[in-house]
């Protein structure tokens, strides 16, 4: 899995939560976007089954409380694939 390809899913995802709104670059904040805990969480959620991964629960709790930016979760899920 490439950062590309990580990084492509993740603006997907987020421009269909957002009903097709794709103003946004990797430094955008989530709450910028109206991104809320649950959103990010069910992003998280749906980007792991998307993805084939699977993070343990405190690193997914880790990445509620520290994801700021749509780059935060592309690491994220970049950093959980390496296992």
């Amino acid at each position: 899995m490439t950062r590309d390809a990580v990084r492509t899913a993740v603006h997907r995802f987020i421009s269909r939560l957002l009903e097709g709104r794709d103003d946004f670059d990797d430094n955008t904040p989530l709450v910028q976007l109206g991104l809320d805990k649950e959103d990010i969480e069910e992003l998280i959620f749906h980007l792991e089954d998307q993805l084939g991964l699977t993070a343990f629960t405190a690193e997914e709790d880790r990445m509620l409380k520290t994801a700021t930016t749509v780059d935060d979760l592309s690491r994220f899920l970049i950093e959980i694939g390496r296992y």
